[in-house]
């Protein structure tokens, strides 16, 4: 060995090893656990209600994760979130319904309609951010509205319109799938595995586009645009990319969303309907896959379980009356709130990091050996 080369440094052993952020190398046994606890919970839940909650459940997750790439990876404070939904219902009910064409058809291409209309909104939303972006993708919303109900020939008006049906071959899976004389799902376990499909598909989309250097440049995006343009990140076009990639992740959901109904008017397509997938991001977790999932179970899912609960609850009426008090519903919409409220207030990262710091204190106590005690 030359004496002007120095022999390489032994490697720490206790160095920590950088870890890999593939979606089934970091949290592989949570990730596979999920898949296989959804794939088995309809066929050992059976009631039909649960069921439509769970099915509406992962439609919404979809739709959520439009919303973390707008809003939590790049930042942009959308509230059109209806609008472009409102964009794929409408495209593949006239694809579908009107034109016959089958569902692997419809359900991109409205898709792709609502990211066209995303991109022609990118270039005078891109100038603005904030609580000005919010009021500029409001009117999306209501100019939707107006749109939905005068457009008689696409809409059917103010008392709606039928959906297009999802054919596989001359199974419908509203009506279930069968071979032969033998019904193999019903159909709200059919509508259950198609939904998680598509799911499953977006969720690894988001996943390795927030690992990408796309998803990158959002974050630069969102943490401070100024210093984003200074490093070179393009501003303008990473915001209009996150617009077109959540508008059409929006026109699937709303396509899917209307599908399952079989019916659908105007008027479901309001701003709270925006509203809602902006609380499922804050609520579950802000720039996370799992945390849009979280906060679409919880935002679906507990209006529900409120209303059941509160047959239990002596203060809680079942039904709205002349001399006031709680009902279900009202409690429902107060509990929602005060969820948002104190997620703001003690955790902002959501759910999901509740979750996490949940899972970390039950290892680290089921690691613990007996009769040990911390020391200070």
């Amino acid at each position: 060995m030359s004496l002007l080369t120095s022999p390489p440094a032994p490697r720490d052993a206790a160095a920590p090893r950088p870890r890999p952020h593939g979606l089934l190398t970091r949290g592989r046994a949570g990730v596979c656990l999920g898949i296989a606890a959804m794939l088995v919970l309809p066929l050992v839940v059976r009631s039909e209600l649960w069921l439509g909650i769970g099915i509406l459940t992962l439609i919404a997750g979809i739709g959520a994760l439009g919303m973390q790439v707008i809003t939590g990876l790049a930042g942009q404070i959308s509230l059109g979130h209806a609008f472009f939904m409102a964009i794929g219902a409408y495209t593949s009910a006239w694809l579908g319904a009107d034109q016959g064409l089958p569902w692997w058809l419809w359900l991109p291409a409205s898709g792709l309609v609502a990211a066209a209309a995303g991109a022609l909104v990118a270039p005078v939303a891109v100038r603005i951010r904030g609580l000005y972006l919010a009021v500029a993708t409001l009117a999306l919303v209501f100019i939707g509205l107006y749109a939905w109900e005068t457009w008689t020939s696409l809409s059917g008006g103010v008392n709606g319109r039928p959906a297009a049906p999802v054919l596989f071959g001359d199974q419908d899976l509203s009506l279930g799938v069968m071979a032969g004389d033998r019904m193999i799902l019903d159909a709200f376990q059919a509508w259950w595995y198609f939904a998680l499909a598509i799911l499953l598909v977006v969720m690894v989309l988001t996943h390795n586009l927030k690992h990408s250097r796309l998803g990158r440049a959002f974050m630069a995006v969102r943490d401070k645009d100024v210093a984003a343009a200074v490093v070179g990140v393009p501003v303008a076009r990473t915001k209009t990319t996150a617009f077109v990639i959540s508008s059409f992740f929006a026109g699937v959901s709303g396509a899917l969303l209307v599908s399952y109904m079989g019916y659908f008017t105007p008027g479901q397509w309001h701003l709270m309907l925006s509203v809602d997938f902006i609380a499922m991001i804050v609520i579950g977790g802000m720039g996370t896959v799992s945390g849009a999932l979280l906060g679409a179970l919880f935002v679906r899912a507990m209006p529900e379980v409120v209303n059941q609960a509160s047959v239990f609850l002596p203060f809680v009426r079942k039904s709205a009356s002349t001399d006031g008090g709680i009902t279900g519903p009202l409690l429902s919409g107060f509990l929602y709130g005060l969820v948002i409220v104190l997620i703001l207030l003690f955790e902002p990262n959501g759910i999901r990091a509740l979750a996490l710091r949940g899972g970390q204190r039950l290892r680290r106590l089921l690691g613990r050996p007996r009769g040990t005690r911390r020391t200070s």
